[in-house]
């Protein structure tokens, strides 16, 4: 091979690298609706039907996701959005309010939230005014006087779910499920939580204007398909730039898959935890550690084959071609 063409697939193969980097951290570190769900299809056509009926059809409704840390939870509900704005009408009208519990710790912060995300008249930039009755009062209003074929439907999404709980008097979740079972503007609230006793830790009056509809969401599979994650995790997909280069990527993913190594290490992570954040970082932050599980790589190596160090460089960032 002359040096102008080494040159060439060293500069071709940078570039995959890069996109390739690019697949693996959307889909590792952050809460991008990228890849594919894992054993929770029917609970994705529950809540995916159920946002329809209020984007498309007007109706207001109210639910919880209820499931370990790590079983897929905000992966769920990113997945059904994701789908849900591909539909031009939803995309147009669909308002979004997300709220977290860690950060939203009273119901004075959170009304402040909600008031500066749907842009009501009370906001001037990033600064909220009024106290918490005439915050709540005019946001009630501001829901209130719409109908449910001209109004846009309201999503609110609560994260940490069980914190809002332990507000004081249970306010803000007692108006925001009153409003949902109202007539007039399209409101749906979803929360999502660890906790399966958390109705028990509703009030009367709160529990009585909930819906009921609980979306349960478990680690269920076991060892064997654990394995698939993996690999589908690390697999890159079928629209790559570069098919060459996927389809020797996705054939060394299939032999690291069956390598006895590294599937103690994945047995070990699997009955220690079925946390598929747990895998997503190991598979982020440890190149480092494969590399030392590997002494025959070196051999793979000697070969030529350059794709075992390419694989475990990638995905710590340190990329490079070996000579």
């Amino acid at each position: 091979m002359s040096k102008r063409k080494s040159k060439e697939s060293i500069s071709t193969n940078g570039e995959c690298i890069s996109q390739v980097q690019k697949v693996l951290r959307e889909r590792l570190c952050y809460h991008y609706a990228t890849g594919k769900l894992f054993g929770i299809e029917h609970q994705y056509r529950h809540l995916l039907e159920l946002l329809k009926r209020t984007t498309i059809h007007g109706e207001s409704n109210s639910a919880l996701i209820i499931g370990p840390r790590g079983s897929g939870k905000t992966a769920l509900l990113n997945h059904v959005l994701k789908d849900l704005m591909e539909i031009k009408q939803v995309k147009e009208n669909l308002l979004e309010v997300r709220l977290n519990g860690l950060l939203q710790t009273n119901d004075k912060v959170a009304l402040k939230e909600i008031t500066r995300q749907l842009r009501l008249e009370n906001v001037v930039g990033d600064k909220v005014f009024g106290s918490f009755a005439e915050n709540l009062a005019f946001l009630l209003e501001a829901l209130r006087k719409g109908n449910r074929t001209s109004s846009c439907p309201v999503l609110f999404i609560l994260d940490e779910f069980d914190l809002f709980v332990h507000h004081k008097n249970q306010t803000l979740l007692y108006n925001l499920f009153d409003i949902s079972q109202s007539a007039q503007t399209p409101v749906t609230v979803i929360g999502l939580t660890c906790r399966r006793d958390i109705l028990e830790l509703f009030e009367k009056r709160v529990k009585s204007r909930f819906s009921h509809r609980q979306i349960y969401v478990l680690n269920s599979f076991d060892f064997k398909q654990y394995v698939k994650i993996f690999k589908e995790q690390l697999s890159l997909p079928a629209d790559f730039p570069d098919e060459t280069f996927a389809q020797k990527w996705n054939n060394n993913v299939q032999h690291l898959s069956v390598d006895k190594t590294v599937n103690d290490v994945l047995q070990s992570l699997f009955h220690y935890t079925k946390d598929l954040r747990s895998l997503h970082f190991l598979l982020s932050e440890s190149s480092c550690c494969l590399r030392g599980c590997y002494a025959d790589i070196h051999k793979e190596r000697k070969k030529g084959n350059d794709w075992w160090w390419l694989a475990l460089d990638v995905l710590s960032g340190r990329s490079q071609l070996h000579a």
